[in-house]
């Protein structure tokens, strides 16, 4: 599994550290055990909505951003999801007492991926043409399944390292309260660059199984009946029911 973050997360990253380090290198380090990073998921299974029509879902406002184009409501569905992303920082520290010297570092460092998506598919699709938009849809949500796959291993990576860079004594007579407070902003900014290279991540995902390609795909996948009715030979082909 390759765990890599885009340029500019890269770069954003690197300089986290490089300051983070820069701080820690002036002082030593904390005789503390290493921060606990956890990395949770929590993917809950799609619910698949049949009650509106493809016309609803193309004006319909939705809180979640869309995994879907709009355009393939009117052939396959529409995917409302997002991946979310929680954090929770723990931060210890040693020296309270007067006289003592002061250490501080973060002892567990959680984050938590959720997704909890809506399919919908129109009501007035047929049976072949409400499978096959599923089916699209539920690529869809495999794509947030895999995301949140593939950013677990990346979250844990640079934690460790921003952990490491920041598991380091204050300074004599720097505030042990200001050191919690950069603590928590270093291993925030950390979480912030990871979780924006995740969405760019997933927004290219998406847009790239919603192509032209795919599109015609879906508009051609389910038979289509244009006989005319005014034709008796063509009223005595035709079916009772069609998708």
């Amino acid at each position: 599994m390759s765990v890599a973050l885009g340029k500019s997360g890269v770069f954003a990253f690197a300089a986290l550290v490089l300051a983070a380090g820069g701080a820690a290198a002036k002082t030593s380090a904390c005789p503390a055990e290493r921060t606990e990073i956890r990395i949770s998921k929590d993917i809950v299974e799609p619910h698949i909505d049949y009650s509106k029509r493809a016309t609803q879902l193309e004006t319909m406002k939705f809180r979640d951003p869309l995994a879907s184009d709009r355009s393939f409501t009117r052939v396959a569905g529409l995917t409302v999801a997002a991946v979310t992303v929680d954090s929770e920082i723990r931060i210890a520290s040693t020296g309270t007492a007067a006289g003592e010297p002061a250490c501080v570092w973060p002892s567990v460092v959680t984050v938590t991926l959720s997704t909890a998506p809506t399919v919908y598919v129109g009501a007035d699709h047929g049976q072949c043409s409400r499978e096959v938009g599923v089916g699209h849809e539920m690529e869809h949500v495999a794509i947030d399944k895999n995301v949140i796959n593939m950013y677990g291993p990346i979250f844990r990576l640079h934690l460790v390292a921003m952990a490491d860079a920041m598991n380091a004594s204050p300074e004599p007579g720097l505030d042990p309260a200001a050191w919690r407070a950069r603590i928590e902003e270093k291993m925030n900014a950390v979480i912030a660059v990871v979780s924006d290279s995740l969405n760019d991540d997933r927004s290219l995902r998406h847009r790239q199984l919603d192509s032209p390609q795919e599109y015609q795909r879906l508009s051609v996948a389910c038979p289509q009946v244009t006989l005319n009715p005014n034709a008796s030979a063509a009223r005595a082909r035709t079916p009772t029911t069609t998708d």
